[in-house]
């Protein structure tokens, strides 16, 4: 009798019949279907990116006065938080699919009122603050998706995919360089606008949802073929909620769960503390401010160079970096590349700061060589780990059923500290002068440290057995018998 109600439960449950529908990933090969998914997954991820270099390619465009341009160029960073915040309730309770789908929306509008030049001074305002909207949405959803999805069966590959999410905001930004120097900024914003309808139409109609939400839904009929879809295990709640009420329905655990109560608990609370303070270390050391202030900072430090030219140069190299990054984490985990980010990228402020104290000035050539250098080399080691890696993490180390809410939250703290950095950063260059590169340098060399001792090693576990680490830790620390919640291998039930 008991068992019945349990079937009840989940199959009365409504749900979309996948089966009946024919599926082009299907047909195609493992490897090009898993690029192929991993492409259509991030497409929300390339719109919003292309915000991050709008304001350098606009503002020469229209006639706003300082105070306005410095409006129009900080007001997406107040809404980052409020959509990193949204972004959680939407992948928790509408599903990875969903969510995705919907950070198209503002963007599209966004980038819409933003073709409309000439347009009021509001009207521009008002696309501002949809696009940092869309920015802050599009920060955990791809990464949730791609950890839970597309590398389940390729545990040493999951960072290269997640780091997609990475890669194709750093290409929107890049994209939108280039752009404006071939078209006037209102057409592209067009083409932001419609690489945002694009994207809303390629998720909705070419990758089915999560299997691990759908089946924390009740829903085992669609989870089932989606796993089909996917090529991927079993999947199953990973939490110990589940694991000590094995044989409940999917549906009674979601409602006696509690996401309050689950925040409390080590496998959530731990990699919550240690991805906030790593991405306080991550802003605190400047690795979005150069991007926000590069041609400023180039004309101050009396480069001769195009400034515009450095910047898409710039752009390039932290692009090729990130992709670089990719291919280079098939073979090395998060935590070893990181080290190789932190390092280079304080040895280029410390560099930078030592050149400015010392030298005395006068050839141009030198100024424009070491200084162009060091910001080359900034870039590059910036997207070699330190930008994107603190992000794709995100997606790997909360469990399934707080991953949207979890990392939404630690997202949105990130976004805080992004405002904080970039804000602070033209008062902290009045005060230190050159000293500011040393203060960034001396805060990277920190983070190194703090990866080194704090941040867990991902490489080749999975979802589950990085939660269990986090369990396992508190166990032994309680005085219990260690490695209680570890498993000797890596079986179907541990997929997620």
């Amino acid at each position: 009798m008991e068992s019945n109600e349990r079937t009840n439960l989940i199959t009365s449950h409504p749900y979309t019949n996948y089966s009946s529908k024919p599926h082009h990933l299907h047909h195609t090969s493992t490897i090009s279907r898993v690029l192929w998914l991993a492409l259509v997954v991030t497409m929300p991820c390339l719109a919003p990116g292309m915000s991050f270099g709008y304001s350098a390619i606009v503002l020469d465009q229209l006639q706003l006065t300082v105070d306005e341009q410095s409006w129009f160029a900080s007001l997406p960073s107040t809404m980052m938080p409020i959509g990193c915040l949204l972004s959680g309730p939407l992948i928790d309770k509408l599903g990875r699919k969903t969510a995705l789908m919907v950070t198209n929306l503002p963007s599209c509008l966004g980038w819409l009122l933003l073709s409309r030049q000439p347009a009021s001074l509001y009207v521009l305002y008002a696309g501002q603050l949809l696009i940092g909207l869309s920015v802050g949405l599009s920060t955990t959803p791809a990464t949730v998706y791609a950890a839970e999805c597309i590398t389940v069966n390729y545990t040493g590959l999951r960072g290269c995919f997640t780091i997609i999410a990475s890669i194709m905001l750093n290409f929107g930004m890049f994209l939108t360089y280039l752009l404006g120097a071939l078209m006037p900024a209102c057409v592209v914003a067009y083409v932001a606008a419609f690489v945002s309808l694009a994207a809303f139409i390629f998720i909705g109609t070419l990758i089915p949802e999560s299997p691990p939400w759908l089946f924390g839904q009740g829903r085992r009929v669609d989870a089932e073929f989606s796993q089909r879809v996917l090529r991927i295990a079993q999947p199953i709640l990973q939490t110990r909620r589940a694991q000590s009420l094995d044989g409940d329905s999917a549906a009674s655990v979601r409602l006696r769960s509690r996401i309050v109560d689950r925040l409390a608990e080590p496998d959530v609370y731990k990699p919550m503390a240690i991805m906030t303070t790593f991405l306080f270390f991550q802003q605190a050391c400047g690795s979005f401010v150069l991007t926000a202030y590069m041609i400023q900072l180039l004309g101050g430090l009396g480069v001769t160079v195009d400034a515009y030219l450095v910047t898409l140069l710039a752009g390039f190299t932290n692009l090729a970096a990130m992709v670089l990054l990719s291919v280079l984490l098939s073979r090395f985990g998060f935590k070893q590349l990181s080290y190789v980010s932190c390092a280079g990228y304080a040895a280029s402020m410390v560099l930078l700061a030592a050149f400015l104290l010392c030298y005395g000035g006068g050839d141009s050539l030198v100024i424009n060589a070491v200084v162009i250098g060091c910001v080359l080399l900034n870039m590059a080691m910036n997207g070699l780990g330190l930008r994107p890696i603190p992000y794709a993490m995100l997606g790997e180390l909360f469990p399934t059923d707080v991953a949207g809410v979890a990392g939404s939250i630690v997202a949105c703290m990130s976004s805080v500290f992004n405002f904080m950095a970039i804000k602070s950063y033209p008062y902290l260059r009045i005060w230190l002068g050159p000293g500011v590169f040393a203060l960034y340098g001396a805060l990277a060399l920190l983070t190194l440290v703090f990866v080194a001792t704090v941040v867990p090693d991902t490489r080749g576990k999975t979802i589950k057995q990085i939660g269990d680490d986090f369990l396992r830790k508190k166990s032994t620390a309680d005085g219990g018998v260690d490695g209680v919640y570890r498993k000797k291998s890596c079986t179907v039930d541990e997929v997620f």
